[in-house]
């Protein structure tokens, strides 16, 4: 894996706080239905499960690239289902939708597990995506990787609109693409209107914000100009 900004051990460490991040937001999660003896919450586990594929097959795509001889039918198919799942990541910022003040559960805690929620989603997708670009970015050029990042962040955006508002799930692709084709003309989510073309906008923007901000602090180590020289020390007097 010559030749990558990310070195491997930065990428364990990253995981490892993705892990305990997950935990976290489970525990507040499980304790919300202890407390309120409801399981209305109860779908974060499952959105939480898919946010996690996008990275797991980021990572297998990542070893696979580095193998001799590479393996190119495995990494296509690892690059293909990381596409259709990367949307799943981002997506849980939008799970703020369901912020309603539900009793007797006070509404700051929702606030804060949801956003832990959410913030380890985007960081799950953003990490899988930094990983998928310097992918291309070894092999094409940094004008390269940042091109696919770009694209990849578009249409996770479409992706993530399909799914809050057509409903859509990344699986339907592969196991009822008939049945998607049949509601393009149907679906009033799906026909061109100011709500579509005002979140695409804005989330697009959010996206392109947050991961080239996460993206330099995550390079910042190897941008660092050198270390001014130590002054001279005095000499002692005799």
């Amino acid at each position: 894996m010559d030749g990558r900004l990310i070195p491997d051990h930065r990428v364990r460490v990253a995981v490892k706080a993705l892990i305990f991040a997950s935990v976290l937001s489970l525990v507040m999660l499980a304790g919300r239905i202890v407390f309120s003896h409801r399981l209305s919450m109860g779908f974060y586990v499952w959105n939480l499960l898919l946010a996690w594929l996008p990275l797991i097959f980021a990572l297998r795509v990542y070893q696979l690239v580095g193998e001799r001889p590479a393996r190119w039918w495995s990494l296509g198919i690892c690059a293909i289902l990381w596409f259709l799942f990367f949307p799943n990541a981002p997506y849980m910022v939008t799970d703020f939708l369901h912020l309603f003040g539900r009793q007797p559960v006070p509404q700051w805690f929702d606030i804060v597990m949801m956003m832990s929620f959410a913030w380890t989603g985007l960081l799950l997708g953003y990490l899988s995506l930094m990983l998928m670009q310097e992918t291309v970015r070894a092999r094409r050029g940094s004008r390269w990787g940042w091109a696919f990042a770009l694209l990849m962040l578009m249409l996770g955006t479409l992706g993530i609109y399909l799914g809050r508002f057509a409903r859509w799930n990344s699986w339907d692709v592969l196991l009822r693409p008939d049945g998607l084709l049949g509601q393009v003309n149907h679906h009033p989510a799906l026909k061109p209107n100011p709500e579509m073309a005002a979140f695409m906008v804005t989330f697009l923007c959010f996206s392109l914000l947050s991961y080239a901000t996460l993206y330099s602090l995550t390079h910042l180590r190897h941008h660092e100009p050198p270390s001014p020289p130590l002054p001279p020390e005095p000499s002692a007097d005799i």
